[in-house]
């Protein structure tokens, strides 16, 4: 989720550790579009209406990045994607899947698209929040943009992308954050639907961003009583982070001293997603300190530099960030004000003794008191009773770090028998299909190009990597990750 001054920021201080040819970056001219584009797309700018409530305020230009079908005679339609956030762009990203990650099946059939939602990427307004972000504060944009970049507007844009490609029906992929898209449209647009996967849920009917913080605080603890693996580690933590809490730190018994600072990596590693590969190197050290008290090893390992982190955020880093807080404020149905914030410590206690003061101090006042118009977005519920029998996939990691498995349960109760649920085991991640788990990656295949035969509930061991896509030749390890699993937004702590 949000991370300013966050565990990320933390493991920062402790392990130490698409420029352009011409031009600018946010150019709307069409010789711009294709300079920035992935060479297996075109790409171009869809004009939409700055505000759907009032058509006479003029348009917008939004980029989006095409990868036609291999058989056009064959063509199913788009199948768009989005990779979460919110903040995250998705034009890259979908080329990326199209070269590395989609089988010949979907790329035979589909038109694969990537549309940066408004704020993000090539589209209107990230310049802004680019500036902004550089320059530390936002307050004047919030003001100016912030109502028209909600989630309902991205979801009216995604139906202005289905109509430009001449498509009845629209297939959809979202990850994370892209699972609210995906559910609103097919909430506003139910007639339009022909294929929508949900992956890594996000609630359905949380109605703020603290609802939302508390919920994800109850899944932490999920993943850390699985990975303690033994109940005395986690009542053995409790009491540790007990002593953080009140007087900052915490001695072991040969005199060490266990930092704040520390401590709060510690938590971020803990829940931190397998394909980061920031657990493995403290778990044992972890171990050694909860079952024996000695926690010498435990901060060896939190010093050993982290190689993925950069030392600076980039430029879209920080503007990534800053949408998400426009975005997630402006979807608010419930706001809630600074008081009511600063009195939520014990809520978020009550969901987890590890992790609730720290969620608490980091994210419970984001949205609280916030002093610009809202474009709230409605509970998704009774879908049964508002599509015309269309089918969803949904796919939830019962140790999803990000959006707890329980956010993926409740969304599937409110698409009920229409629902099809691929629930992923033995592995800490988020965002699962087209990442090489066949017993995902089958299924999810099968349910796009024919979505009116049922996939069934199934069950994936999540730590079973078989590469079911076909890899381009010469791709790195760096470069060879699942953009759902490099966005900002809806992350670890």
């Amino acid at each position: 989720m949000y991370r300013l001054i966050s565990g990320f920021a933390v493991s920062l201080l402790l392990a130490g550790c698409g420029g352009g040819d011409g031009g600018s970056d946010f150019s709307k001219t069409t010789t711009d579009a294709q300079r920035t584009c992935p060479q297996n797309m075109e790409c171009g700018f869809l004009s939409v209406p700055k505000d759907y409530s009032n058509l006479n305020d003029g348009d917008i230009d939004v980029y989006y990045g095409v990868r036609r079908a291999n058989i056009p005679s064959q063509r199913l339609g788009i199948l768009v994607f989005n990779f979460g956030g919110p903040g995250a762009s998705a034009v890259n990203g979908a080329g990326f899947m199209a070269a590395n990650r989609l089988p010949n099946d979907i790329l035979n059939r589909f038109d694969i698209v990537g549309m940066d939602p408004r704020g993000s990427g090539r589209s209107e307004y990230a310049e802004e929040l680019t500036l902004c972000a550089e320059n530390g504060n936002c307050d004047n944009e919030y003001a100016i943009l912030s109502q028209y970049v909600g989630s309902n507007s991205v979801v009216k844009d995604l139906d202005q992308l289905r109509q430009k490609f001449g498509d009845d029906k629209l297939n959809f992929i979202g990850y994370s954050y892209g699972t609210r898209l995906g559910s609103l449209y097919a909430q506003l647009f139910p007639e339009h639907v022909r294929a929508i996967v949900l992956d890594s849920s996000m609630s359905p009917n949380t109605e703020n961003y603290l609802q939302l913080r508390l919920g994800n605080t109850k899944g932490f603890d999920t993943v850390a009583n699985y990975r303690l693996v033994e109940a005395s580690r986690m009542s053995k933590y409790e009491t540790v982070i007990d002593s953080v809490n009140t007087i900052k730190g915490y001695v072991d018994k040969e005199y060490n001293w266990f930092s704040k600072l520390e401590s709060d990596s510690t938590l971020n590693r803990l829940v931190s997603r397998q394909s980061d590969k920031e657990w493995a190197p403290i778990s044992a050290g972890l171990f050694k300190f909860l079952d024996d008290d000695d926690v010498a090893d435990l901060r060896t390992a939190l010093y050993q530099p982290i190689p993925r982190m950069s030392k600076k955020l980039s430029s879209d880093q920080l503007r990534s960030d800053a949408l998400f807080r426009a975005v997630i404020c402006t979807d608010e149905l419930s706001p809630i004000s600074t008081n009511e914030a600063s009195i939520s410590e014990p809520r978020f206690m009550a969901e987890s003794k590890l992790f609730g003061h720290y969620q608490y101090e980091q994210n419970a006042s984001l949205c609280a008191d916030w002093p610009n118009s809202r474009d709230s977005v409605a509970n998704i519920e009774n879908m049964e009773q508002k599509l015309a029998g269309q089918r969803i996939l949904m796919i939830g990691g019962q140790y999803d770090p990000a959006t707890p498995y329980a956010w993926t349960e409740l969304m599937h109760q409110q698409f009920g028998n229409l629902a099809s649920l691929i629930t992923v085991n033995n592995y800490v991640d988020h965002g699962f299909s087209f990442d090489g788990n066949t017993c995902i990656d089958n299924p999810t295949t099968q349910y796009l190009l024919n979505p009116e035969i049922p996939v069934g509930n199934i069950s994936c061991d999540g730590s079973i990597q078989t590469k079911s896509a076909t890899y381009s030749s010469g791709i790195t390890p760096e470069e060879d990750i699942h953009p759902a699993k490099r966005v900002r937004g809806f992350s670890g702590i």
